[in-house]
């Protein structure tokens, strides 16, 4: 069975689940996930999970993610992006280089902040784009983000281009309502292109077509990164070979864990075999002892 993470260059106007069928039916392998949305308008790192690997996206998807954004000045849509219809326009209305370069640095830090509308947060068990879709109101609740970088890399009469490292769960196009806020300007995001995902970077990406054509030689499979290597900003763990059955059925026992008492609560762990077979990730309860989260 084929499985790995492929670092996908999603291209513009599909979206990520279309992506990841594509990805599927070219590796003719049914089992398929993503390790964090990207909108159909935006483009890049698109890590997809195949095989075994879907079983740590939910891990994949914690990381920091780095982004540059394209926002134009003088309209404001529903969405937040220019796919959206807009909600407020101001021919010629901008903002000096100096205001936005300021507004920008302003972000930097840990906040509250309320996702969009058309977003895939649930409400009541409903994505709320279904919800903002059909116009009912969509009261979403504030979530607790951290932006570690913001600058300015291009300013023009139109618009501005932005580089932004952020948490898991930040919203770029929450950013229109709120730097549109502080500016004084209607703004929507005009491009995006998603560059970074923990250790998974735009530079390594390969494209559909790209995939496509490797697929045609035989070789799609090769682009896949092992488990292990995927995992590889989580500290791994050999388990002796004569303990890895047990670790395989769930148990957790044996002289080989007494060195990792000290670890501190809630850290992870990646257990493999001698082979660097990965078999499942750990971490500790607040009592203090270990135990698999997720077998693999």
């Amino acid at each position: 069975m084929t499985a790995g993470v492929l670092v996908l260059d999603k291209p513009r106007g599909i979206t990520s689940f279309q992506a990841v069928q594509a990805v599927g039916r070219i590796l003719k392998e049914r089992k398929c996930g993503h390790a964090g949305t990207l909108d159909p308008m935006a483009t890049g790192v698109l890590p997809v999970c195949v095989g075994a690997a879907t079983k740590i996206a939910g891990y994949l998807t914690e990381e920091d993610k780095e982004y540059e954004a394209g926002f134009a000045f003088g309209v404001a849509t529903d969405t937040g992006d220019a796919t959206g219809k807009p909600v407020e326009e101001r021919p010629g209305a901008a903002a000096t280089e100096t205001a936005v370069a300021e507004a920008l640095a302003a972000l930097v830090g840990t906040f509250d902040q309320v996702p969009p509308a058309y977003s895939a947060v649930k409400v009541g068990g409903v994505r709320s784009y279904a919800l903002a879709r059909k116009g009912k109101e969509v009261p979403l609740a504030a979530r607790r983000v951290t932006v570690r970088e913001a600058r300015l890399i291009a300013y023009g009469p139109e618009g501005f281009r932005a580089f932004l490292a952020v948490s898991k769960g930040f919203y770029v196009r929450s950013l229109p309502r709120d730097l549109g806020a502080r500016l004084g300007v209607p703004l929507t995001v005009s491009e995006l292109r998603r560059i970074r995902v923990g250790a998974f970077r735009v530079e390594q990406a390969v494209t559909l077509d790209e995939l496509r054509e490797r697929g045609l030689r035989f070789e799609a499979a090769s682009l896949l990164l092992p488990i292990v290597d995927a995992l590889g900003r989580i500290p791994h763990w050999v388990v002796p070979a004569a303990s890895v059955s047990s670790v395989r059925t769930g148990r957790l026992s044996g002289p080989w864990l007494s060195d990792r008492a000290t670890a501190p609560p809630g850290d992870l762990a990646l257990l493999v075999t001698p082979l660097r077979e990965p078999l499942a990730i750990v971490g500790r309860d607040s009592s203090g002892l270990w135990k698999i989260l997720r077998g693999i």
